[in-house]
């Protein structure tokens, strides 16, 4: 009975833990049927675990400035897909196509950045092409 107790115990902590992982990275909050492209100028670029985010300053008409804030994968993934910590600086302007967070919050997820030096980076977002690009 012990032995019966212990794989019953261990088994439900696995399932619980993989379960609180797959939650953690979900892309449940963010639109997956439209995306917004956002010229701005960055305010920020934070290269931290676990995602890494982008605080971009968009003017929306002559006198409407909104602040967006985008958030990236972990940046071991941006890492191996070639990002560098040095990519994007503040003061940088920068094209930013993302995808919405569906409560309305001015911010979403990054799927594609032009920076200032003509590059255009794409981190690797799981499920990209779950995403519907629209313009």
């Amino acid at each position: 009975m012990s032995r019966v107790f212990c794989t019953v115990v261990l088994v439900t902590g696995a399932l619980t833990m993989a379960a609180q992982a797959v939650a953690h990275h979900s892309f449940a909050m963010f639109d997956h049927t439209q995306t917004y492209t956002l010229k701005g100028t960055v305010l920020d670029f934070q290269w931290t675990n676990p995602h890494g985010y982008l605080e971009l300053d968009v003017m929306e008409g002559p006198s409407d400035l909104a602040r967006f804030t985008i958030e990236l994968t972990s940046i071991n993934m941006l890492r191996r897909a070639g990002w560098k910590s040095s990519d994007v600086k503040a003061g940088d302007e920068v094209t930013a196509i993302v995808a919405p967070l569906l409560n309305g919050d001015p911010g979403g997820l990054l799927l594609e950045l032009k920076v200032p030096d003509g590059r255009t980076l794409v981190p690797p977002v799981p499920g990209i092409n779950t995403f519907k690009r629209t313009p």
